[in-house]
């Protein structure tokens, strides 16, 4: 059962007062190293994944709630990752209908012109009607949005190394979507990670849980008797990319969204981190699936190890 504390609670029995929000912790480190406690992390960020922006459902009100919860109730952070889904749908939408979406966006941007932001693909950002841009189908739009040469990247922040993945491919027929990485996207991450020094600790952001048990709990997927978690839910190549990661003892975490429900998994010494949705049940006032809405905050430690915690900034309680 997933145990909830308030953060005010937790901060009222250490004499420190309140901050009015929900937060789930949870430390990730070696066993062998000194105590967390007595450390002090070198980097800071936020991870605000699932937004679904949409005009008339709260979202731009919504949103700039969790940013100054972040920016206002939090030390100082280093950057946001936007885990994708920014906007709630463009596959299905013509061209003013996504144009909207994006534009809600970019007024909540622009009250917040110095957030330093990284981004990441969802498979609701990519316009299925696009006039198919090459050699980017569909996903045009969201890179220019987001000032980005390719849907996959990766960056450097004080002795870390970020690898951003893009999870959502067509199907074999055509159809739409799937969670895995392309041919030359695969052949890329492996040249990557084979490029990184091995002293130098490795996180990747994902859309879509390279590895989860949350998508097994998303739905009544028990009810043939069997369980079936669909290949949209999680990556259908994660053991492959399990295999890849077992070779570089340097990937330390992989953190996602998609989803909106919070987990932490640890295999083969790699947690595997989902930080529920900032929109929750697409800015419901009703939890999904007893989660409510929410961002992950992660800090990161010179040793390699790393925390996490899921803050729930619209719960009142």
């Amino acid at each position: 059962m997933k145990s909830k504390i308030t953060r005010r609670n937790a901060l009222q029995a250490l004499g420190l007062g309140t901050l009015g929000a929900s937060v789930l912790p949870l430390a990730c480190t070696n066993p062998k190293t000194e105590p967390l406690q007595a450390k002090t992390p070198i980097l800071r960020f936020a991870h605000v994944t699932d937004m679904h922006i949409e005009p008339g459902v709260g979202a731009e009100e919504g949103v700039k709630r969790c940013f100054d919860h972040i920016l206002n109730k939090e030390q100082p952070i280093d950057f946001f990752v936007n885990g994708g889904d920014l906007i709630m749908d463009a596959l299905g939408k013509d061209e003013a209908e996504t144009e909207a979406q994006w534009a809600v966006w970019r007024k909540i941007r622009a009250a917040y012109p110095d957030l330093k932001i990284y981004h990441c693909i969802g498979n609701h950002d990519v316009w299925g009607k696009t006039p198919h841009e090459e050699p980017f189908p569909g996903k045009a739009w969201v890179m220019r949005e987001h000032g980005m040469e390719m849907p996959y990247y990766t960056f450097e922040s004080k002795g870390w190394h970020f690898i951003v993945l893009d999870s959502t491919h067509k199907k074999e027929d055509g159809t739409w979507y799937t969670a895995k990485l392309d041919t030359a996207q695969a052949a890329w991450l492996e040249q990557t990670l084979q490029s990184i020094p091995a002293e130098k600790p490795i996180l990747i952001v994902s859309h879509i849980p390279i590895l989860g048990a949350t998508p097994f709990l998303d739905g009544n997927n028990a009810e043939t008797g069997n369980w079936i978690v669909p290949g949209a839910w999680m990556h259908i190549d994660a053991k492959p990319l399990i295999n890849l990661f077992f070779k570089h003892k340097n990937v330390k975490a992989c953190i996602s969204g998609h989803i909106h429900l919070v987990e932490s998994l640890l295999y083969q010494n790699i947690h595997y981190h989902c930080s529920g949705a900032v929109s929750g049940n697409w800015w419901s006032d009703e939890p999904y699936e007893n989660t409510n809405k929410g961002y992950g905050l992660f800090e990161l430690f010179e040793d390699g190890s790393h925390t996490f915690k899921y803050v729930e900034f619209d719960n009142p309680s």
